[in-house]
């Protein structure tokens, strides 16, 4: 008998993966939302809302064809490798900026 495809090595660490990075983009979208409407607030604070939702899906929309090639001419666990360290070190980098102005 076959093993599910999430008890497999190669899928479930790429499925926990994506599955983490789309909640995280989601409680962060939704985070800056509440941040926006309880600080803000008012007719400023519902085009704000749109901007943050269009602001961070522009990323994900505009290199998702890119991915795309990637991922078909290399070794997909290479490729989310690579931009998960990426990622780490930019998140750094932003953690840094953001101490620096406290």
């Amino acid at each position: 008998m076959s093993q599910p495809l999430l008890a497999t090595r190669r899928f479930a660490p790429l499925f926990w993966c994506q599955f983490f990075a789309a909640f995280n983009d989601n409680f962060l979208k939704n985070a800056l939302v509440l941040f926006i409407l309880f600080k803000i607030g008012g007719e400023a604070g519902a085009s704000l809302v749109t901007l943050a939702g269009v602001v961070l899906m522009a990323p994900h929309f505009l290199l998702s064809a890119l991915g795309g090639q990637l991922a078909d001419k290399f070794d997909k666990s290479v490729v989310a490798r690579r931009i998960k360290l990426v990622e780490i070190a930019r998140r750094r980098r932003g953690r840094r900026l953001l101490d620096q102005f406290r």
